[in-house]
């Protein structure tokens, strides 16, 4: 992986760079560049850069590297390849909110900030729900199938919703579960990257104990491991990634999943110290490349960005499945 690691830094600058680049008004690239520097670039030129291409392509690289974070974690926790940042509920409960606040008419007057909360509060209030309950049953799978239910039961009540909502509420709300990259302005970033940040941080802590767990609870409690403190970390953890990119950017699909299996099959290990910088660094290329397509120059629209994730992730992840069970490198 010695080669590997380069190899990704390389890619992720040239994608960024080319979010910055490529969109529907072209800027010459010496422009871009005088307007990341701070030289004489057009007035336009640099509100395009700075304003508007710049913040998209750090929310769809931070963005989804939380979200490929949050995928390891949960697969590593529930020793699931299929685990992704939805196996909770999390974004479920992040979609019944916003219906209740899209559809229901609750905090019409704040605008984009009752959508960016309403996604928060639902998300953490399903993430409470899951801790009580992990701190009742000790049994993991019994947490994932509760998971899975809250899930079933906040899609049942958003269809509801849906189905008695009016034209303009549904087009909202639909719009915002297709997903985007475009919702956080440069004000907006620091209150949506510190608490990303925070939490990739934190789970560099949990390197040590998620290597132990792989080899199994007992044996990661003959090393010392405190196997209910540790599921409550990554719990509250994998919370905080979901909850925030979905409260901004809406419930952005695949990319959690698909990136774990990435960085394992790139690096041939599943030790967490290799693992998890490979997987922040393929999260956040395919993010940005994902954004680069959904919004492809030479379309007459942009596509949705969830429609994009599911086309490349799909299938990635069905052929990663299969040759991972071969090679011995999935969990």
């Amino acid at each position: 992986m010695r080669i590997g690691f380069p190899l990704l830094a390389v890619a992720l600058l040239i994608l960024f760079f080319l979010s910055l680049l490529i969109g529907s008004v072209h800027v010459p690239a010496f422009e871009v560049w005088q307007a990341l520097t701070g030289g004489d670039a057009p007035s336009l030129s640099q509100k395009i850069v700075t304003a508007v291409r710049l913040p998209r392509a750090i929310t769809a690289a931070l963005g989804s590297a939380s979200l490929a974070v949050a995928g390891l974690l949960m697969q590593t926790l529930f020793r699931n390849p299929l685990a992704g940042p939805s196996v909770l509920g999390l974004s479920s409960g992040a979609s019944l909110a916003v219906a209740v606040t899209v559809m229901g008419g609750v905090g019409q007057g704040l605008g984009y900030i009752s959508v960016t909360l309403a996604a928060v509060v639902g998300s953490f209030a399903v993430l409470l729900i899951i801790l009580a309950v992990a701190r009742r049953f000790t049994d993991i799978t019994t947490v994932l199938i509760v998971g899975l239910m809250l899930s079933f039961f906040t899609s049942a009540m958003v269809g509801l919703l849906q189905s008695m909502a009016d034209e303009a509420s549904l087009k909202a709300f639909v719009f915002w579960g297709l997903g985007s990259f475009t919702g956080v302005s440069m004000g907006q970033m620091a209150v949506f990257a510190i608490p990303l940040l925070l939490a990739i941080a934190t789970s560099v802590l949990l390197v040590k104990p998620l290597n132990a767990l792989l080899l199994g609870e007992m044996h990661a409690k003959s090393m010392g491991v405190r196997i209910g403190r540790l599921r409550i970390a990554v719990m509250v953890v994998t919370g905080i990634l979901t909850g925030v990119v979905t409260a901004f950017c809406g419930p952005v699909a695949f990319i959690g999943l698909a990136s774990p299996h990435f960085a394992r099959m790139a690096s041939r290990t599943v030790s967490h110290a290799v693992v998890l910088p490979a997987t922040v660094l393929i999260g956040a290329t395919l993010g940005l490349l994902c954004d680069l397509i959904a919004r492809w120059p030479f379309a007459d629209t942009g596509i949705p960005l969830n429609t994009v994730c599911a086309f490349l992730g799909a299938p990635v992840v069905v052929y990663l499945i299969f040759a991972g069970r071969r090679r011995k490198w999935l969990i």
